[in-house]
This record gives C-alpha cells, sequence and structure tokens, in this order.
C-alpha cells in the first residue's frame, strides 16, 4: 500500500509509509501531557498515535487523521514515531541512497513522539535534524503502516 522503508531482522515484517502526505495538522492537546505517546524507538509509533487519541479529544490533529486514513485497500495507518521518521528520511527521504523517492516536501513532519505536555518531535525532511516544538502549531504528515 506504499513504499516499504524498515525491514526488521527476520525479514517477515517491517514498515510502509503512504505514498503521500495527508496534509498538514496540529499534533493537538497543546498543555497536556499523553500517557504512553513517549515512545521514539522503530516499533512504537502505532501504540504512541492509538495513545495520542485516547488522551486527546481534539480533532482533527494527526493522530486521529492517521487513524481514520484509507488508502490503497488499507485502514491500519498510523503516525511514525521519532526514529521511524527518522529511518524514514535516511531511506526513502533525502538522506536515503536513491534520493527523495518518497517524494517529501523539505519541511517539518510530525512524528507521533511526545516530547513534553507542550511540544512533540518533528524531523526536517531537508536535513534529517529533529527537534522538539509546539504541539499547537500544524505540520505535515506522513503516515505509515506495519506489515
Amino acid at each position: 500500500g506504499g513504499i516499504v522503508f524498515y525491514v526488521d531482522e527476520t525479514g517477515q515484517h517491517g514498515l510502509v509509509a503512504a505514498l503521500e502526505d495527508i496534509g498538514e495538522f496540529e499534533w493537538g492537546c497543546y498543555g497536556t501531557s499523553i500517557s504512553g505517546a513517549d515512545g521514539q524507538a522503530i516499533g512504537t509509533g502505532l501504540q504512541n498515535t492509538l495513545d495520542i487519541v485516547s488522551g486527546c479529544s481534539e480533532t482533527p490533529i494527526a493522530a486521529s487523521e492517521a487513524l481514520a486514513y484509507e488508502s490503497e485497500g488499507y485502514s491500519d495507518w498510523f503516525l511514525p514515531s521519532k526514529d521511524e521518521l527518522i529511518e524514514m528520511y535516511n531511506t526513502i527521504g533525502n538522506g536515503g541512497p536513491e534520493g527523495n523517492i518518497g517524494g517529501f516536501e523539505n519541511t517539518w513532519y510530525w512524528s507521533s513522539s511526545e516530547y513534553s505536555s507542550n511540544d512533540a518531535w518533528l524531523v526536517y525532511f531537508n536535513n534529517g535534524y529533529a527537534l522538539n516544538i509546539s504541539k499547537g502549531s500544524a505540520h505535515r504528515v506522513r503516515i505509515i503502516r506495519a506489515f
């Protein structure tokens, strides 16, 4: 349903990025700490996304739009964790060996990884730099799914 950008050591499971961005959204719930949404490692994006939607009733936000998205016959999309987003940059973004085959904009993309009650992690797809910034600001969203 998209572009494979990560395969685990078994070769049986991995992560797929959607073919295009789903838009620009706020991370949501500025000033509220979301319990459990602080995973940064590869494999934590889905649980982060579920925790965000469970702990934040605002809509539309990046996580709610990710979970509601349907594309290429799949409806199990979620917002990538910080490390999942960095992996996307390093494999199918500007940091990849074949260049930006994912068609990313040279701008900030939200991760599902919360930094504090006010901030969450983003990755700049011009150079791969990660930064935490206000959850109340709108940035690009590229969703992923696991297989």
